[in-house]
């Protein structure tokens, strides 16, 4: 199996991709996203895939009848229990993204936080995109959030490291291959004196391609961002944000 598809790499790594700022801003991600979408709560909103259910707790939160797609289990145990704490309904399932679909059911799909294009075979992003496209009723509209390939090449590093609140030290290098297409990482999580190291590998689209990816599953009114702000998609662009409209 590949490194997106193993448990213990999801669980393992879980708290370097939700550290606490990743929780703090959550919220004002949120209201970025409807404001980009041009939505106001309650619409029906699937969140895939979801993780630990940072987003989705705060669509609910503010009203938004939610569904959350992910499938590793202990992502999905943890939104549970967050959920139940908050007092909050959500619905929240086990699915790989390339299988779950729901026909004309939700108003808004997000997919954030580059989970997108982890694939080595590009047909199954294009099923991804299929899926997003009849989940969403007529009318409604697809966010997508993640690294664009302009982006990484002017901040690219081949290495860097960073400290966790609890002093841990995850270590990153990075190769580039596949003509720009396609980015191997190596993590090295060093912890009491423990190193561990885990892959990491997706596929890298610019703007361009993935506009014309959403054009073909049968999209409209496609438009890219630099940031979830709203920002232009230019040379200070820190993200890739597309909105895509499913045709009335």
């Amino acid at each position: 199996m590949t490194w997106h598809e193993l448990d213990e790499w999801w669980e393992a790594t879980s708290e370097v991709l939700f550290q606490p700022r990743a929780w703090e801003i959550a919220p004002m991600q949120v209201e970025q996203v409807l404001a980009l979408a041009g939505m106001e709560p309650p619409i029906r909103v699937l969140d895939m895939p979801c993780g630990v259910g940072r987003h989705s707790l705060e669509f609910a939160r503010l009203g938004c009848i939610v569904t959350g797609v992910d499938r590793t289990a202990a992502f999905l145990s943890r939104a549970q229990e967050r959920a139940d704490d908050l007092g909050l309904k959500i619905e929240f399932l086990q699915a790989d993204m390339r299988d779950f679909q729901r026909a004309d059911a939700f108003d808004l799909v997000v997919n954030l936080f580059t989970s997108f294009g982890y694939f080595e075979d590009p047909a199954d992003d294009v099923k991804v995109l299929e899926n997003f496209y009849t989940s969403l009723r007529p009318g409604g509209v697809l966010l997508m959030d993640l690294m664009g390939k302009e982006v990484l090449a002017r901040i690219f590093q081949p290495r860097d490291w960073n400290q966790l609140q609890d002093g841990s030290l995850v270590l990153e290098e990075r190769v580039i291959k596949q003509d720009w297409s396609w980015i191997e990482n190596r993590w090295i999580l060093i912890r009491d004196g423990e190193k561990r190291e885990f892959p990491l590998s997706h596929r890298l689209y610019s703007a361009a391609e993935l506009k014309a990816l959403l054009a073909d599953v049968g999209f409209e009114n496609i438009h890219t961002y630099g940031g979830l702000n709203g920002s232009p998609y230019d040379h200070e662009a820190r993200r890739l944000v597309l909105t895509a409209r499913k045709p009335e």
